[in-house]
């Protein structure tokens, strides 16, 4: 009883995590239009070029590479080799799926770890144009390794208990 709470509980915090990172990908992504059409609007419009125009939406790109990157690993929907996979028998298609999951998990680690040795080491400098520190976009490599690991944990553990995985917002099964 106690272990299907603790699913539930798992399966209720990586969903709601999921939401929240696409919100903010939207958000960024809408702000990073905003913000090149704007620097456009400015050049050809007025004849100025405004100086972070051009680092805003760099940083903006990276937040939105790295956390739908994450959101990817939960959905399923990286680069694969699908045709193979699926072509297995389902036993050894489960073993392969928590194996990958595994390696997944590992690279989240390491960006969680090492994406935390960069913010210390570099976070402190000042960017280009803006009079602000590093810390703040910095910080999405270290976020995005922990939603990693915790989206492919998700996905090892359905693999394990032979629970049907469903993508988080779409309404069929991934396997």
């Amino acid at each position: 009883m106690a272990g299907q709470a603790l699913l539930a509980a798992l399966d209720r915090v990586v969903a709601g995590l999921a939401a929240v990172v696409r919100w903010v990908c939207i958000a960024q992504a809408m702000a990073l239009f905003v913000v090149v059409i704007a620097a456009v609007v400015a050049r050809y419009g007025f004849g100025t070029a405004v100086s972070w125009t051009e680092e805003v939406p760099r940083y903006l790109l990276i937040w939105i590479s790295f956390l739908a990157g994450a959101v990817c690993v939960l959905r399923r929907d990286h680069v694969a080799f699908d045709l193979l996979f699926y072509k297995l028998p389902k036993q050894p298609r489960r073993v392969l799926a928590v194996m990958l999951g595994a390696l997944i998990a590992g690279f989240g680690w390491i960006m969680f770890r090492y994406g935390i040795v960069f913010v210390a080491d570099f976070g402190g400098d000042l960017m280009e144009t803006i009079p602000y520190t590093n810390y703040w976009y910095y910080v999405a490599m270290p976020i995005s390794g922990f939603l990693i690991m915790l989206f492919a944990l998700k996905l090892v553990v359905d693999e394990l208990l032979d629970r049907e995985v469903v993508a988080p917002g779409s309404s069929g099964t991934v396997d």
